[in-house]
């Protein structure tokens, strides 16, 4: 049995890691140039700096995804902070203060968390998928954030590429099924056909417009929120990651990684079509202000995610599929589908288990 996973994101590359570790003969397909979809890291020539798509986090609930860290033996590459704090500070007032798991303290900083975990603005989400994620939060451990040291593409992506080897093709994407007998009998990637063996299994790893693409028939979310990020190179360098959480501004977290600075928002639809420049003059002051930076301006980036994850409302809530298909033997995967948390990684982790298990099966 071959199990082909489409799709080289946090998913398809968790999947295919399980299953490598079964003894599972598995081929990944990615049709970007580089795996990692939207948690990855590259070189950015601006600021001549790897730097991540987006300020990604793992709390120490995100107990699957730290699974997949501790089988890629790659636990070292991200740092846990312990006993659980998260520094906030007030851009209106200058207001420092920490965040500790107490009721008080997860109370206030609610909005800040709901967001970050939801994607979505409090007042238009799923309330269940809310109550997911602050559900899991009991606990000093349970609420731990584990920052990657040097980027989440070093943490999460690079050790099951590593791992994968040749297993792992990329440029290839899958534009059709030929499907007999409610199972997927050929994979079409362009030009070229890949019959499948009757044993063979199918993990579909791919975004939900893009499965939907090419099963018409499949039932997607269709909303999206997106997620703008400001990158920049600072003159000082920090030896460890610090992350803060911010408010009274534009920026909602800020974290400084070795000599760059970045700034996140999410549920940022509203920014889209702001100028990468007025955004850049926007978000430095805060930036500047939240570490404490002395200095001008420096080189900036912007990175816009115009689809970083669905929208966490009740009605695309009602659209996510299940990863088991009508096709015996075709699986989905991706924080999209009905993992029972909102677009984050543990959900993607999550759904690329699932996956594996019903290939297995």
């Amino acid at each position: 049995m071959t199990v082909h996973v489409v799709g080289a994101g946090l998913a398809g590359l968790s999947a295919a890691v399980s299953l490598l570790d079964a003894g599972i003969d598995v081929r990944v397909h990615e049709a970007a140039p580089v795996p990692g979809g939207r948690c990855r890291s590259y070189h950015d020539p601006q600021l001549d700096r790897r730097i991540d798509t987006g300020t990604h986090l793992l709390l120490g609930a995100n107990v699957e995804a730290l699974a997949y860290l501790r089988r890629l033996d790659a636990l070292d590459r991200v740092l846990e902070v312990a006993p659980a704090a998260y520094p906030f500070f007030d851009l209106a007032s200058g207001r420092r203060w920490t965040v500790r798991p107490t009721p008080c303290g997860l109370v206030s900083a609610f909005r800040p968390v709901a967001l970050a975990a939801l994607n979505t603005e409090p007042g238009e989400a799923s309330w269940g998928v809310m109550a997911s994620v602050f559900g899991r939060l009991i606990g000093e451990r349970a609420c731990r954030p584990w920052i990657a040291r040097t980027g989440i593409g070093d943490a999460l992506i690079d050790p099951a590429v590593q791992r994968l080897g040749d297993r792992l093709a990329c440029g290839r994407r899958l534009t059709g099924l030929a499907i007999d007998k409610a199972r997927v009998r050929t994979l079409i990637f362009g030009e070229e056909s890949l019959d499948l063996s009757l044993g063979d299994r199918v993990i579909l790893a791919v975004p939900p417009f893009a499965a939907a693409a090419v099963m018409p028939t499949l039932i997607v979310p269709t909303e999206f929120r997106a997620i703008v990020n400001a990158h920049f190179r600072v003159s000082r360098r920090t030896p460890l990651p610090r992350l803060v959480g911010l408010t009274g501004g534009l920026a909602q977290w800020a974290l400084w990684r070795e000599d760059v600075v970045s700034a996140t928002v999410s549920a940022a639809d509203l920014l889209l079509a702001d100028a990468p420049e007025t955004l850049i003059d926007r978000f430095w002051p805060e930036m500047a202000a939240a570490f404490e930076l002395d200095e001008s301006r420096p080189i900036g980036r912007i990175v816009k995610e115009r689809r970083a994850t669905i929208a966490a409302t009740p009605e695309m809530e009602r659209l996510r599929p299940a990863a088991r298909t009508a096709l015996a033997n075709l699986m989905l995967a991706g924080d999209w589908i009905r993992t029972g948390l909102p677009g984050t990684l543990e959900g993607a982790v999550r759904s690329g288990t699932a996956a594996m298990r019903l290939a297995l099966a």
